[in-house]
């Protein structure tokens, strides 16, 4: 597909594996010229644009390190150079490992706010000057436990909430043609050393008592795409878990595994 044909433009960040490539894949499908962006995972990021363009579909891999800020700038107008009349950004790329309050580590939250906010914030900063007269959705995927917390993952946590409070703020921007929506997933795939046992549980663990999929999150995104005239806003896809109010994370939490 000739990327000027295609009916939009998107960029997804994190997309060489996991809930990443699922979004970007997604997108690719619907018609958007899709960029997948990658930084270690050029290998599987590469396989799945291959697999994309082979499929009919219209995508790019783009590698950017997020600590180079020429770079980051250069894939924002890159992005936003894709002539479309609708761009769509999915903020989606992330840093995770397990800390706690009291053993913090300023690497590991020099990493989780370089991946959750200082990027987020520079792509957001050169794609809404681009804008021109083309719509633009943004996507910033969150953590239910942001309205839920709990102790675990502190660093990562840490920099989830600056990118909620990022969210926030440009929600009232005054930028034409933009919305800026927070996606708030439970828990979706394997996580840390997490066994098949423990994740099967964790994932039911919530009040409908049903796992949540990556196909929740691009229902929700499909269904602010499909309606232009709904304002940017947060939405739990959780099935319920952040009206449950753990002391853990469900991973660790004795009400769920036992202990």
């Amino acid at each position: 597909m000739n990327p000027a044909r295609a009916a939009g433009a998107a960029l997804v960040t994190g997309a060489g594996r996991r809930v990443g490539a699922a979004l970007a894949s997604h997108l690719a499908r619907r018609g958007f010229h899709t960029l997948v962006h990658v930084n270690r995972s050029a290998q599987d990021g590469g396989a799945l644009v291959a697999q994309l363009n082979a499929s009919g579909a219209s995508a790019e891999l783009i590698v950017c390190d997020f600590a180079d800020e020429g770079a980051l700038r250069a894939m924002a107008a890159r992005f936003m150079a894709v002539p479309a009349a609708h761009h769509v950004l999915v903020n989606n790329a992330s840093w995770f490992g397990h800390d706690m309050p009291g053993a913090g580590d300023l690497a590991n939250l020099d990493a989780s706010l370089t991946a959750h906010a200082r990027a987020p914030y520079l792509l957001l900063e050169e794609t809404s000057r681009r804008i021109g007269a083309s719509r633009l959705d943004v996507f910033n995927v969150l953590d239910q436990k942001l309205v839920a917390p709990n102790p675990d993952y502190y660093s990562y946590t840490i920099g989830k909430y600056a990118l909620w409070g990022l969210t926030k703020c440009w929600r009232m921007a005054p930028v034409a043609n933009m919305r800026v929506f927070g996606l708030l997933p439970g828990i979706l795939l394997h996580s840390g050393e997490q066994d098949d046992q423990n994740f099967e549980a964790s994932r039911a663990a919530n009040l409908l008592r049903r796992p949540i999929g990556v196909s929740d999150l691009t229902d929700a995104m499909d269904l602010f795409i499909d309606n232009s005239g709904l304002p940017g806003q947060d939405v739990a896809l959780d099935a319920g878990e952040t009206l449950m109010g753990r002391r853990r994370d469900v991973a660790f939490d004795p009400a769920v595994h036992g202990g």
